[in-house]
């Protein structure tokens, strides 16, 4: 199934949720500091794993960096 990650399409198995989309993603899902949309809505860290992505789903992360 193709989907969209921050702007990039991506071929990913079909059933895939936020939570499992991250940690394909080399990202840690129990991290601090993450944000995700799906198709324009935020997705609470708490429903990642509840949230299933569709064909055609736009995902956007954005991840906090501490600096100065």
């Amino acid at each position: 199934m193709k989907i969209r990650v921050n702007g990039e399409e991506k071929t990913v198995r079909p059933n895939l949720n936020v939570y499992d989309l991250l940690t394909i993603l080399e990202l840690n899902p129990t991290q601090a500091g993450i944000a995700v949309a799906v198709d324009r809505e935020v997705i609470p860290k708490t429903a990642w794993q509840a949230t299933e992505l569709r064909e055609d789903s736009e995902v956007e992360i954005i991840r906090a960096v501490q600096g100065g």
